[in-house]
């Protein structure tokens, strides 16, 4: 499908364990795909680790790494798909060589959310997932964090990864081949848009527009961002611009819920973010969520999750 010869290019993919096996995939089949729809093998990829051999993603699927060795062979471009309980050395070191060899550093998710986290790039944009956005945030000051699809900076590249991975490997791609040939890849894959990394996260239950009513959406949107200060029902339904009853049974025919049942577990949701991963008490944690007593909230979270608020902090799993 093109013409001219091109120079080939290798990828390292850096995994620890408890990486996500989507993205895994995701950067994996962007690659073969490529190949595949250019008919050529330009690109090849090489999986590394600090913990090499077999190395367990978060749903125990084995991938198999070779070990990453200081700075030593590095490639033309790194992805690193970080384990959330791993420290960041390993790849840390490897992303730092990539920017002085001048080459691309991705950073997916995880990695994305522990490089900010480690002050690497104070002034100059990054992102991390929409999750972690909101989880930084709560937890540190970081004036230059966005909620954009990607943020770059001296070659270094924080992502969303997730699902957006496939649309980040072609964009990507983009520093290597034809706008065209992106293309070719993306209609090979039915990728109908890859959005730019400019693009804002979408990042809420509201923003699923092919699944709510358009009422509906406006309701969550508002639970979404009054999660501190919970709105009454009437005041809610008058925003929303119908009656209370009327909300009442969208919830129950979109979500099969209550509008209350649903506004809590919106806030509880909230709440495991910041009880996983942030050190803020549990009365910080139960006002930041809108529950009065941290009585209150140790009760809900327990009653939605099998486990307590300090349970869970302590690392005993929820089922």
């Amino acid at each position: 499908m093109t013409d001219g010869k091109k120079e080939k290019h290798s990828f390292e993919i850096f995994v620890q364990p408890g990486f996500s096996e989507l993205e895994l995939a995701s950067v994996v089949s962007v690659l073969r795909t490529a190949n595949d729809a250019l008919n050529k093998d330009l690109f090849s990829w090489y999986l590394t680790s600090d913990s090499p051999g077999f190395v367990e993603s978060s749903t125990e699927i084995l991938a198999r790494a070779h070990p990453a060795i200081g700075d030593q062979y590095l490639r033309d471009c790194l992805f690193v798909i970080a384990g959330r309980e791993r420290p960041e050395r390993g790849w840390m070191v490897r992303v730092k060589a990539m920017q002085r060899l001048q080459r691309r550093a991705v950073l997916l998710s995880e990695a994305a959310r522990k490089y900010v986290q480690a002050g690497k790039s104070q002034d100059a944009p990054v992102t991390a997932h929409w999750r972690d956005v909101t989880l930084l945030r709560e937890a540190g000051d970081y004036p230059s964090l966005s909620e954009r699809l990607g943020e770059e900076d001296g070659g270094v590249l924080t992502c969303a990864g997730h699902g957006h991975t496939v649309e980040a490997v072609i964009g990507v791609l983009g520093d290597f081949l034809e706008p065209r040939e992106c293309a070719e890849i993306a209609e090979f894959l039915v990728v109908e848009t890859v959005r730019d990394f400019s693009q804002e996260q979408p990042k809420v239950l509201s923003s699923q527009t092919d699944y709510l009513d358009r009422r509906l959406q406006k309701a969550v949107d508002l639970m979404e961002r009054s999660v501190e200060e919970p709105l009454p029902l009437p005041d809610l339904a008058y925003q929303v611009g119908v009656s209370s009853r009327h909300l009442e049974r969208l919830f129950i025919f979109y979500l099969k819920t209550s509008p209350a049942k649903f506004y809590k577990k919106v806030r509880l949701r909230r709440a495991r973010v910041l009880v996983q991963n942030t050190n803020l008490s549990l009365i910080e944690i139960a006002l930041a969520c809108g529950f009065q007593t941290a009585a209150t909230f140790s009760r809900a979270f327990r009653i939605e999750y099998g486990k307590t608020p300090a349970q869970h902090r302590k690392g005993d799993p929820i089922s």
